[in-house]
């Protein structure tokens, strides 16, 4: 088994994206602990139906207070 350490920022908004590109990024909630692969594009989320972008942070639909960290995948 392979344990990873992850260094949590308090807050993590959407990242710049080229506004022809998408990106896949990780969204894990601080609150539930969920796990989800998300699409960025020009700044915005593409429509999910379990999370929502508020500004520059996405939130999972648990009803956390903090919004989602957002990871790049490898």
């Amino acid at each position: 088994m392979v344990m990873v350490a992850v260094k949590e920022k308090e807050k993590t908004p959407v990242p710049e994206v080229n506004q022809l590109s998408t990106i896949d990024l990780v969204a894990y909630c601080p609150g539930c602990k969920a796990m989800q692969t998300i699409q960025i594009s020009d700044k915005h989320l593409a429509p999910t139906r379990k999370f929502i972008q508020v500004g520059p942070y996405i939130y999972h639909d648990c009803g956390s207070q903090k919004p989602c960290r957002l990871y790049q995948n490898l």
